[in-house]
């Protein structure tokens, strides 16, 4: 009996994390869908700890900004973000620690939606180079890593270094959609004009 329910609950976690079948064509799994939608938006997936610190960056990042995710994870945002943005994001990243009641298990389940825009540093090979931004939207919600699904998770838990890993009450971070400001055609065609 205890498989069953253990099955049941499996098997409801996954069909949570499932793409509606209508949206995506069979031939594709969720991860193939997800990356063709966030290239076609000129965007991807960050997660970022109230304090900055980024946990999870998706792949998508390198041809929009030219960073390889490697480089951002277990780095603060600040460091690619300009200084005189730092204060701004910092109070809407920790705003919601301030009000006590908003990190509740049902604040968090329910619509916290935040968008904010800012510049973020391009990548470069030439370190002398002149730091050149980019301006971009974060669409996103504070989710607790606590509350997670195990297969929701993605790997967060195994990219969090052990001496970052932050204590039960602050495992709440900032998961987000980053798209670029100007499409990335819109460039292209400008260019090439």
């Amino acid at each position: 009996i205890d498989f069953l329910r253990k099955h049941k609950e499996i098997t409801a976690q996954s069909d949570a994390s499932e793409i509606r079948q209508d949206w995506k064509p069979t031939f594709l799994s969720n991860e193939e869908f997800t990356q063709l939608m966030l290239e076609a938006l000129d965007g991807f997936f960050l997660a970022i700890m109230t304090d900055g610190n980024i946990i999870y960056v998706s792949e998508s990042i390198t041809p929009l900004l030219e960073h390889l995710p490697s480089d951002l994870v277990d780095q603060s945002v600040f460091n690619f973000i300009p200084e005189g943005e730092h204060s701004e994001i910092y109070k809407i990243l920790s705003s919601h620690l301030l009000e006590s009641d908003s990190l509740t298990p049902e604040y968090l389940k329910s619509k916290n939606q935040l968008e904010f825009c800012c510049h973020m540093l391009r990548g470069t090979i030439d370190p002398k180079e002149q730091p050149t931004y980019e301006y971009v939207k974060f669409i996103g919600n504070f989710k607790c890593l606590n509350h997670v699904p195990n297969s929701a998770h993605n790997g967060f838990e195994g990219t969090i270094q052990r001496s970052h890993r932050p204590s039960y009450e602050e495992k709440v971070c900032f998961v987000a959609t980053v798209r670029l400001a100007t499409p990335q055609f819109i460039k292209e065609m400008c260019t090439v004009e």
